[in-house]
């Protein structure tokens, strides 16, 4: 349903961006600032369906900055709002609603632990550490590296999964804690900043999944 929903706003969307073009060029004012405006809008949107289909298109970099570059517009946009005429600020704050679906797209899209960034790798280690889950709630795994002392616990609950990291070094504690909604988020999370991955989980609880 919210993947319909957001498609149905990205046709609605292309099809407002045609029809700004058409009026531009049948009263003569299309200009090269309109093209460039025309240019980016069409990015902005084909990282909104990249987003919206779960499909992975250039990189998260890239829509990262691209989100920065159309939150930057925006916020200009809305300040210039406050020193034009009543009718112009009108449009403005108008069309700023109309592309908030569009700046929220570009921010999830360009997360790049994002599950949509994910090799297919990475989904084979998901799944795995997701099975260890069905057989333990709770799985703990421990790694020792000189003086440094690491503890993942990662555990499910619902339709969640949540992650506790532990480094003690030199006598010195600090943790920090986590949840997702996907295992692939969870996985990539773990192995970005910590030094254990799943193959220790398997390793660990390598009987309980009968192999």
């Amino acid at each position: 349903m919210k993947k319909i929903a957001f498609i149905s706003y990205g046709i609605v969307y292309l099809l407002l961006i045609a029809f700004s073009v058409y009026g531009s060029m049948l009263v003569g004012q299309f200009s090269v600032s309109n093209l460039i405006s025309t240019l980016l809008s069409m990015l902005y949107l084909l990282g909104f369906f990249g987003y919206a289909l779960q499909k992975a298109i250039w990189s998260a970099v890239v829509w990262r900055r691209l989100f920065y570059l159309i939150s930057i517009a925006t916020i200009i946009q809305l300040v210039s709002a406050f020193w034009s005429e009543w009718a112009k600020s009108i449009e403005v704050m108008l069309a700023t609603l109309l592309s908030l679906p569009v700046i929220y797209a570009l921010y999830q899209y360009g997360k790049a632990d994002s599950a949509i960034w994910l090799n297919d790798k990475d989904h084979i280690k998901a799944a795995l550490l997701d099975t260890l889950l069905g057989y333990e709630p709770v799985l703990v795994v421990d790694k020792t590296n000189g003086a440094d002392k690491t503890t993942v616990t990662v555990s499910k609950n619902a339709d969640s999964y949540s992650v506790k990291i532990s480094r003690t070094n030199n006598d010195k504690d600090e943790s920090f804690a986590n949840t997702f909604n996907h295992p692939d988020t969870l996985v990539a999370f773990i192995e970005k900043y910590t030094s254990i991955t799943v193959s220790d989980f398997e390793a660990k609880y390598h009987a309980n999944v009968g192999t």
